[in-house]
């Protein structure tokens, strides 16, 4: 939309008047600049200011709401600043401290709880308005909402609080009611303090449906008048409202606003109404925000050469799962292919399962937002191979069974395998609701450009189309699509390598020259209470896997298709090698992404900034950075992983189904005649309920990482406690291993929804495995030893072993 000349002169006038203005015009231009993503020299420019004006009242409010802006690292230093300034009842800067602590998302109730009460049960003024706007922060209360709205619209109230309550309700979402607020501003005389303010309101809330409309064209037009206005508010109100919700043709308006083309006011239209040169320098600065930000209204979208590239690759998949549909005789050939299966392929699918659109969309996201610390997680991958390589796959090569859940009925009894069943459909179950989630609301909506309402109807085309050629193909058509779908991961990360570097000028220019800001502090240690530090890194990759790979039906599933213990573990190097590399071209793909959006942030929306929309920066850059064709291939990506996964999912889960509860609660069970027919239908309802999941999924609180997290690890580590309980502690017993697992169970959720003891969501998988086994061990100990158990244990044996000559003798 923008000329890059007009871009820079708008870029260069935040820089000037930040650098020749004084106090809140300096504070007015560094905050632009920051909201837009230009965020040089801010930092520096304030630590001067603080060092010479910290103590100047209430100037050193605004000096404390942009260094806290500008350096993330620091920034509960400066806001414990300004609630010690709210608190003081004395003080002569609280308004403004309330005011500041709302515009940073801040909730007054929780920094200070106390006062907070005190104010919203005191008089109706300036310090009421703002507090009440601040406990709006991470709330989205509707009744917040409806009282700066009576507050706005109460002719009994002075002009000033109702301003301030009107421009609160400016920077809030979600206000359905811009019509009264209109209504209200066109009742005011001309003058009115709060008129500019209602009109402001009422037009960056109409609905897009809604522009073009009476009601939204009389308020543009009242809006435009104010560009001669004789107040500065008005006209720099006036800015702010085309530029967050303006059309291309308003442009102009603010370029005048921009080079100052408007003569001085005459005088006698208004007390003081010439505007003087520094808030001519403020008109000007908000001015070339809103001209900056107009220009990240414009929408982007995938061409017809993206979508033909989008259909093709859809159309493979269907005609893979028809062709494999012909390979299929019985069940083994479909739930195990036949047991003869490549391994280099079931590894690359074992690959393209585990690392799903959950891990394609949120790692990238990971690394922009907290760095490269999650990069080290890799590191550990060795120890892994060795761990599950030579201790774990050699137990489960031992027994060729269909279930990976029956190895436990032979060691620990009936109850074990339930519980295990009941906890792995759980896991299962909840992963594809996550992962039909997260692409459709991440990606598809935002590539694809849907609108939200098509949401119901996309998840079911995603899900039907994956239903569609597994339950015809079964494991080889998922093994199969697996492997192109691996091919297309890797792709799609190496092609915007090229294009961000191509972009950029070289292969090294999107790798930072230091650690920024927004990372936080680097640690190296173990810490439950830190998000994320080396050690922490390292630990939760490690478990993740090992856990993964030693309960999980879909990894067990892979391991038993292939032909002995030497191939079974060349197909877990296989995956294990193409996740390290994977994984590391996606952490370079969140530096690349990074660094494209801080060099052109023109192409983030409005209030975006490469920290705070981190996950959306992938799929914006598939939209905006890539050339036509490959656009359309790296979505294809995308919809690749989620539905590898989900396949993968339907296949694994189905088994399981199939297997572990059919058979054994179906009385004097026959195999039908047709059973293909069956276990098709099976892996189509599976795949229902899973639709159905990431409806109630999309309730769950927090952004990408912490859905995926709290919701998809939930049962990991309990499912791995009972394997770790039957392979490897010689006196465990059904009961003591029961109680583990659940009491495993009951610390993830803690963790997960309670934030139990103060540990971050990260340490689900630690916490909860090793209190799922310590637990497990020592109640097995009691159960064995000192409650007459042994008994039991030797029946146990005796069954155990009949039932293993049994499987052994079908084999």
């Amino acid at each position: 939309m923008l000329s890059e000349s007009l871009r820079q002169n708008a870029v260069q006038e935040l820089d000037s008047v930040m650098e020749n203005q004084e106090s809140w015009v300096t504070v007015h231009a560094a905050e632009y600049k920051i909201g837009l993503g230009y965020p040089e020299g801010v930092k520096e420019a304030f630590l001067e200011e603080q060092r010479q004006r910290g103590s100047q009242s209430p100037y050193r409010i605004g000096i404390w709401r942009v260094l806290a802006q500008s350096d993330p690292a620091l920034a509960n230093e400066y806001l414990e600043k300004i609630t010690k300034a709210f608190q003081d009842r004395q003080g002569t800067d609280r308004v403004h401290a309330a005011e500041t602590m709302a515009k940073l998302g801040q909730n007054l109730n929780e920094w200070a709880p106390e006062a907070t009460r005190e104010v919203l049960a005191g008089p109706i003024n300036s310090l009421y308005v703002y507090t009440l706007w601040s406990t709006l922060q991470g709330t989205a209360s509707a009744a917040g909402v409806s009282a700066l709205m009576d507050l706005a619209l109460d002719r009994e109230l002075g002009d000033l609080v109702r301003m301030q309550a009107a421009y609160a309700l400016r920077n809030e979402g979600n206000i359905t009611q811009w019509k009264e607020l209109a209504a209200e501003a066109r009742a005011l005389p001309e003058g009115a303090m709060e008129k500019v303010y209602l009109l402001s309101a009422a037009y960056i809330h109409a609905p897009v449906s809604e522009k073009g409309g009476g009601t939204w064209k009389s308020i543009r037009d009242e809006l435009l008048a104010y560009a001669k206005s004789p107040g500065k508010a008005e006209r720099m109100e006036m800015a702010i409202a085309l530029g967050k919700s303006g059309l291309p043709e308003d442009l102009p308006v603010l370029v005048e606003l921009l080079e100052n083309k408007y003569p001085p006011l005459e005088e006698g239209k208004r007390d003081n109404a010439i505007i003087k040169p520094e808030d001519q320098a403020d008109i000007r600065a908000t001015a070339a925000y809103g001209i900056l930000t107009l220009e990240r209204s414009q929408t982007y979208s995938l061409a017809f050469g993206d979508w033909l590239v989008v259909l093709c690759y859809l159309g493979g998949m269907l005609g893979i799962g028809y062709y494999f549909s012909k390979k299929n005789k019985n069940e083994k050939d479909y739930f195990l292919g036949g047991g003869k299966m490549n391994p280099v392929a079931v590894g690359l699918s074992l690959f393209a399962t585990l690392l799903s659109s959950l891990s394609y969309l949120s790692y990238p996201g990971e690394m922009v937002k907290y760095g490269p610390v999650i990069l080290s997680g890799i590191l550990v991958f060795p120890l892994v191979y060795y761990v599950v390589g030579w201790f774990l796959i050699p137990k489960f090569m031992k027994l060729r069974v269909t279930s990976a859940y029956e190895i436990l009925e032979i060691n620990l009894g009936v109850s074990i395998r339930l519980l295990a069943t009941f906890f792995f459909l759980s896991l299962r179950f909840l992963w594809m609701g996550t992962i039909i989630f997260i692409t459709v609301h991440t990606a598809i909506l935002a590539i694809f450009g849907f609108d939200s309402k098509y949401t119901l109807l996309i998840s079911i085309l995603l899900m039907g189309i994956t239903i569609f050629y597994t339950t015809l193909g079964g494991l080889k058509a998922v093994v199969f699509t697996d492997v192109i779908q691996s091919g297309v991961l890797m792709g799609g990360a190496i092609l915007t390598l090229l294009v961000v570097s191509y972009s950029l000028g070289s292969f090294t220019s999107w790798i930072p020259g230091e650690w920024l800001g927004h990372w936080g502090e680097l640690k190296l240690g173990l810490d439950a209470m830190e998000r994320l530090t080396i050690g922490n890194a390292l630990l939760t990759t490690f478990i993740w896997y090992v856990a993964s790979s030693g309960s999980d039906q879909m990894s067990i599933q892979r391991f038993l298709a292939t032909e002995n213990l030497h191939t079974a573990r060349k197909t877990f190097g296989v995956s294990l090698l193409t996740n390290f590399v994977v994984q590391f071209l996606l952490g370079l793909v969140g530096l690349a992404v990074l660094a494209y959006f801080i060099e052109f942030p023109q192409y983030l929306n409005p209030g975006e900034t490469v920290a705070s929309h981190a996950d959306q920066l992938f799929p914006k850059f598939i939209l905006v950075g890539l050339p036509v064709g490959i656009s359309g291939l790296v979505a294809a990506g995308i919809l690749a992983a989620a539905m590898s996964s989900l396949s993968s999912g339907l296949n694994s889960t189905s088994s399981v189904i199939s297997e572990d509860l059919i058979k054994r609660f179906t009385k004097n069970y026959k195999a039908p005649k047709n059973q293909m027919s069956r276990v098709r239908n099976l892996s189509f309802f599976v795949g229902i309920f899973a639709l159905f999941l990431s409806v109630l999924i999309s309730k769950v609180e927090g952004n990408l990482y912490d859905v995926i997290v709290k919701v998809v690890n939930l049962f990991v580590s309990p499912l791995f406690v009972l394997f770790f309980m039957a392979l490897f502690v010689p006196f465990a017993t059904a009961r003591g291993t029961f109680v583990g697992g659940l009491l495993s169970v009951a610390v993830a959720v803690a963790i997960s929804f309670y934030k139990i003891m103060g540990i971050e969501v990260l340490f689900i998988l630690p916490v909860s495995l090793i209190v799922g086994m310590v637990s497990g061990s020592i109640f097995s100990y009691f159960d064995h030893w000192l409650l007459g158990n042994k008994e039991t244990m030797a029946k146990r044996s005796r069954e155990a072993a009949i039932f293993k000559a049994s499987r052994e003798s079908q084999q």
